[in-house]
């Protein structure tokens, strides 16, 4: 999940430099600190929450909105959590649990309503109380960290001193988390900066403050003892993980009767701003040439990972079709990033001194397999993905490239795996060859050498951590993805959540724009043609570089109005979206062919109008027909682009895993997306 790019403890560095020595601790009870730590504990791993599902509406080419759903199971939440987030017995009939549900950035403005089953509205947790229930949660972090240090009873040094003697610079820490906490990261909200708070010392400096230089050079140094910047202690990332996540991100807390341990709520989420990623040559060459166009969508989210099942809706225009839509996740990127340490690990062993045959072999057998374990899941996905590409592009019989030879023989796929050749193809080899008992004798063979490396390689750079789930919704405006986690979970002691990105590629199928202008432009061609046929009497206007005497029409009111209706009565009948919607990005480059198009019997009507020449009427009316039929040229490769567009079998993003980008034929240069939705701020 995302946080802030900016590091926690330089903001609070600042507050430490700037916000007033206090004079007494932070009062916060103890009901307060267990409450804060309970919410906060559940909040980030939602073991409660069962299933998950978000649909998303995309508005135009920059905003989305979202919708979610959870089952929430009370059943889940042990005893000692339910004491800590027991309501008041007055808040309910029955035993009421504050229970948080999700989690979404402080820079959401938009009010957040949540309804169970029946459309009641379910009572929240106001953001003050939440603000004031973390920050004593992080005052009782700080002090339990201070009395769990291994220099807490050793006199004269830092931490002592804010324990013992030196408990004002204790209370200053205490108030920075806490203002931290309640306002928000200083460079992203509009709270106080550093600056307001220099203002406010220097309107308020007295005798009392001159002590405070001591007090806050003692804090300053008990938060690089109590957090050392190279984090080797295991201290200082969790803290700073979990201090970042409460300065950016509000919780979503709810107010559950325990009698009804499942309920199902939902919500309408913020709106979904988007970005736009920065590539100048890539939108020129789909605005100016003829080449088919698709608007690619990409949505960021995190899922928890004790969420069992989550759904992933879109909807778009009505007018808009979904060519693709591809939902990957890195749910196995901790088991790979472990395989792949163990591999690097064993080849350092074996670069030196000679290892034991048989603790070689043994070593080989458990990396051989999870690796196979690994190949037969993204074998899964893999098969899956080309049945997905062959129904929805049944007639057009685009079928993906197997990406590696079939039928290997277990000597043939040990040599690739040596070479760093990872594709899914290699693994499924290999992993029919493990498990048909085939692979006993592995330190014998190359990958007890140098492959080793080459192996390690290749698991990291094909990405075989992320997986593939493909759309199963039969409407052409509107795509579903079903993603479950694995019945085995390769990481078991993973708590981070599922980083996913859904790819969206929606394109303007038939009947199209591209259609309409294309029979508008040869419509204007054959107008052109018939008034230069008949000024001159024939066609050899044409093709022949003579001046047919007397072409100058003799009424050139009626020649105009014909040059000028025409055109105005067929682009009247064309839908010409707005340029900030979905399909007026798609229809870009087609409605600049009909304004050009326009444009060219426009010049031509003045042409008839004001030149009296025989030579200028026949120049002007051969120039206007080959910009006509340029056009029409530019229509013809719109149609076959669009065919070669719906025939790709693997998207080109770069957000989609190298697996299984290498099962196509040959390699492509990845585009960048249309718009880019990030939801990891909110679970």
């Amino acid at each position: 999940m995302p946080t802030d790019s900016r590091d926690p403890f330089d903001d609070l560095r600042a507050l430490i430099e700037t916000l007033p020595v206090p004079s007494a601790p932070p009062t916060y009870t103890q009901r307060e600190a267990a409450l804060g730590l309970a919410l906060m504990d559940l909040s980030l791993r939602l073991d409660h929450v069962p299933r998950v599902a978000e649909h998303l509406t995309l508005i135009d080419r920059g905003h989305m909105t979202r919708s979610v759903s959870v089952d929430v199971d009370l059943a889940a939440i042990a005893d000692a959590q339910r004491r800590r987030i027991m309501a008041p017995a007055e808040s309910l009939h029955g035993n009421a649990l504050w229970i948080p549900i999700s989690r979404y950035s402080r820079s959401d403005l938009a009010p957040v309503v949540v309804k169970d089953s029946t459309g009641e509205v379910v009572p929240r947790f106001t953001h003050r109380d939440s603000n004031r229930v973390t920050a004593a949660a992080f005052v009782r972090l700080l002090t339990m960290l201070i009395d769990a240090h291994r220099d807490v009873t050793v006199r004269d040094t830092v931490v002592h001193k804010l324990r013992h003697t030196h408990q004002r610079s204790r209370w200053l820490v205490e108030a920075a988390l806490a203002e931290l906490v309640t306002a928000g990261s200083l460079p992203e909200t509009g709270v106080r900066t550093p600056l307001d708070y220099a203002r406010l010392l220097a309107s308020s400096a007295d005798g009392r403050e001159a002590d405070a230089r001591a007090v806050r050079d003692l804090a300053l140094a008990g938060l690089d003892e109590l957090w050392p910047a190279d984090g080797r202690n295991g201290i200082r990332l969790p803290f700073a993980h979990l201090l970042s996540l409460a300065c950016s991100q509000y919780m979503l807390i709810v107010l559950l009767d325990a009698a009804h341990p499942r309920r199902f709520l939902a919500w309408d989420a913020p709106l979904l701003p988007g970005r736009r990623p920065s590539a100048p040559l890539q939108r020129l060459a789909q605005s100016v040439l003829p080449v088919n166009r698709e608007f690619v969508v990409e949505y960021e989210t995190a899922i928890p990972r004790s969420v069992g099942a989550y759904h992933l809706t879109v909807e778009v225009n009505e007018e808009v079709n979904v060519r693709r839509f591809v939902l990957s996740s890195d749910v196995d990127d901790d088991f790979v990033q472990a395989l792949t340490q163990d591999v690097e690990m064993l080849a350092e062993a074996s670069a030196g001194a000679a290892p034991h045959r048989k603790l070689l072999e043994l070593e080989l057998q458990g990396i051989a397999s999870r690796l196979a374990e690994i190949g037969r899941r993204r074998l899964t996905d893999l098969t899956s993905y080309r049945r997905y590409i062959a129904e929805r592009h049944r007639s057009l019989g685009a079928e993906p490239a197997n990406g590696g030879p079939p039928g290997m023989t277990g000597d043939e796929v040990v040599a690739a795996l040596g070479r760093g050749d990872c594709t899914v193809p290699v693994l499924a080899a290999f992993a029919a060859h493990y498990s048909a008992d085939g692979m006993r004798h592995l330190a014998r063979g190359p990958l007890a050498g140098a492959a080793l490396p080459a192996l390690a390689s290749g698991i990291r750079d094909y990405q075989l951590g992320h997986d593939i789930t493909t759309d199963n919704d039969p409407r052409e405006h509107g795509a579903h993805a079903h993603w479950r986690r694995p019945n085995v979970d390769l990481s078991p002691h993973s708590t981070q959540p599922v980083r996913a990105v859904a790819y969206l590629s929606l394109a303007d199928e038939a009947p199209a724009l591209i259609e309409g202008i294309t029979r508008m432009v040869a419509g204007l061609v054959a107008v052109v043609l018939g008034i230069g046929t008949l000024l001159t009497g024939g066609l050899a206007w044409l093709y022949s570089g003579a001046v047919t005497p007397n072409s100058v029409p003799e009424q050139a009111d009626a020649v105009v109005a014909v040059l000028l209706l025409v055109p105005g009565l067929l682009i009247a009948r064309l839908d010409l979206p707005s340029t900030h919607s979905v399909l007026g990005q798609l229809r870009q480059f087609q409605r600049s062919l009909a304004f050009v198009s326009v444009a060219v019997t426009t010049g031509l009507a003045i042409a008839a109008g004001t030149v009296h020449t025989d030579l200028g009427i026949t120049r002007a009316f051969q120039i206007g027909m080959a910009v006509l039929c340029l056009i029409l040229v530019c229509c013809l490769l719109e149609f076959v682009a669009r065919r070669a567009r719906r025939r790709s079998a693997v998207s080109r993003s770069a957000r989609l895993p190298r697996w299984l980008l290498a099962t196509r034929s040959r390699s492509r240069r990845a585009y960048a997306p249309d718009a880019v939705f990030d939801a990891r701020g909110e679970v």
